[in-house]
């Protein structure tokens, strides 16, 4: 009888020793994570409610410039939109020149002329698509005037690089109408040239786009 009445007591007791310790320690964790939430400031968020990556150069933060804007009429939207495909447009160029330059050298060191058959057409595209990427750039850009150093660069390299690229394509088609060591001289120092300029040109782009310290190792 007396241990009939001894069991609930002990059961009672047992309940609150295991109990008492879990309830504390979520309390604790509860306690610890509201100090770690004050002691941490949350990050303000722009009001367009995109929140620029570490790192990211501040131009690239497209989100919060375009929550502050108002509605643009159609023609300032078409300018703005098509100088966002400038991004997207100058890797047809870049890639066609380098490798049109790639076979070229690989003929003449490998001694197979049959490489560049296809720089040829690989050439003309490269020419082409030069020419609608600095476009684009233009409309992405705006007129000069008020450019930094960087984006003057980029901006007249870049142009230089389609006036290249159409006087490569001439004279390719030019030596191979008419063969001859001069005219294959002088598509060889155009080409060379050309491909050169791409890739400084892709490296200031890299500059702009992510900051001037993307490519530290």
């Amino acid at each position: 009888m007396a241990m009939r009445k001894f069991l609930p007591g002990l059961a009672l007791a047992l309940t609150l020793s295991v109990s008492a310790p879990a309830y504390a320690h979520e309390a604790h964790e509860k306690a610890a994570a509201a100090r770690a939430q004050v002691a941490t400031p949350t990050a303000a968020v722009p009001e367009g409610g995109v929140m620029a990556m570490p790192g990211m150069a501040q131009d690239m933060d497209h989100g919060a410039m375009m929550a502050d804007e108002a509605p643009k009429p159609m023609p300032q939207r078409l300018y703005r939109w098509l100088g966002a495909m400038h991004p997207a447009a100058v890797h047809f160029p870049i890639a066609l020149f380098l490798v049109a330059a790639l076979l070229e050298v690989a003929a003449l060191t490998l001694r197979r002329p049959v490489l560049t058959q296809g720089t040829r057409v690989i050439i003309a595209l490269a020419a082409i698509s030069a020419l609608a990427a600095v476009a684009l750039g233009w409309f992405a850009m705006g007129l000069p005037g008020k450019d930094d150093a960087t984006h003057a660069y980029h901006r007249w390299l870049g142009t230089s690089i389609a006036a290249l690229g159409l006087l490569s394509w001439w004279a390719k088609e030019h030596w191979v109408r008419r063969p001859g060591r001069g005219r294959e001289l002088i598509y060889v120092g155009l080409l060379t040239l050309t491909a050169v300029a791409v890739m400084v040109n892709g490296l200031l782009g890299g500059m702009l786009t992510h900051g001037v310290r993307h490519l530290m190792f």
